[in-house]
């Protein structure tokens, strides 16, 4: 009886302590919560991307427009202030199925369709607009510290680099899975599958992939915290925590009224999430908060 009694124990003694594990297998409390600091009006169209520039004190925005056609032209960049106004619907204009976006030395770089076209952030003006080879949708930009721009594509599974202004492959074939978003910093560097719900860890110099995180069905935006920790979007509308070993929370959830959650951003400065929300047409912010 005894025996039966202490085994009982540290069976329940088990379980208390598996239920606090976190991560994909259990359920856990997630160590942030958000919450809602703004919204933008819903003047935008089908918004993309949303992107802090702190040196403008400014926010990008990414408006695909009407996305059946890839080549209509009707694509625009707008800018907002950092409390979500609009300050120019119309920024940049001509432009046809702008998604991801990155910053670098006052460039903002655009993934659009086929090409990718660099914007001067001082005026708007457009710099250049450069072709990628037998692209069909280019989804998300990266840049590093050197000025060598990652472009995914999510159609043809690849990944595409671009120096002086010239776009190469630079992973011909991601085999089964639809790269989405990408970051990189240093020598770290994450891409987002859409397909699988796998984010993955790429070695920049010998282009393997480790596994890192899964689970997050329709995975887009990637978002790095000041504690280097991460954010990471579905597109479906949520928003997971993600920790540096690759454990994952859901922190956000708005499938239940059709808001979707593309491609993320955080503003370090304002300490705040950027969340386009596509179909919703509004660009939503949310200050994270620790439990």
């Amino acid at each position: 009886m005894r025996k039966s009694i202490r085994a009982g124990f540290y069976t329940l003694l088990a379980t208390f302590a598996l239920s606090g594990c976190s991560g994909n297998l259990f359920s856990s409390r997630a160590p942030v919560e958000l919450q809602e600091l703004w919204a933008s009006d819903n003047t935008l169209r089908t918004p993309e991307s949303a992107l802090f520039d702190p040196q403008r004190n400014v926010i990008y925005v990414s408006n695909m427009n009407n996305t059946s056609d890839r080549n209509d032209g009707d694509g625009f960049i707008s800018r907002l202030d950092a409390e979500g106004n609009i300050e120019d619907l119309y920024w940049v204009t001509g432009l046809n199925n702008p998604a991801g976006m990155a910053l670098h030395n006052n460039v903002l770089y655009v993934a659009d369709a086929d090409e990718v076209v660099a914007i001067a952030t001082q005026s708007g003006s457009v710099l250049g607009k450069y072709k990628a080879e037998k692209a069909k949708f280019l989804n998300d930009v990266a840049v590093d510290d050197n000025g060598t721009v990652y472009i995914t594509d999510s159609e043809q599974r690849r990944i595409y680099q671009m120096r002086n202004g010239r776009i190469s492959t630079w992973i011909e074939n991601t085999k089964r899975e639809n790269p989405n978003g990408i970051f990189v910093e240093g020598d770290r560097m994450l891409v987002a599958f859409f397909n699988s719900g796998r984010v993955r860890l790429v070695d920049p110099g010998t282009k393997d992939f480790t596994d890192w995180t899964d689970g997050i069905k329709s995975a887009d935006g990637i978002a790095r915290l000041e504690d280097g920790n991460y954010l990471i979007s579905s597109w479906d509308g949520e928003v997971y925590y993600v920790n540096q070993e690759g454990r994952n929370w859901r922190v956000l959830d708005t499938k239940s009224k059709n808001i979707n959650a593309a491609d993320i951003s955080y503003a370090r400065q304002p300490g705040l999430l950027l969340v386009p929300t596509f179909r919703d047409n509004r660009v939503v912010a949310y200050r994270l908060k620790g439990r």
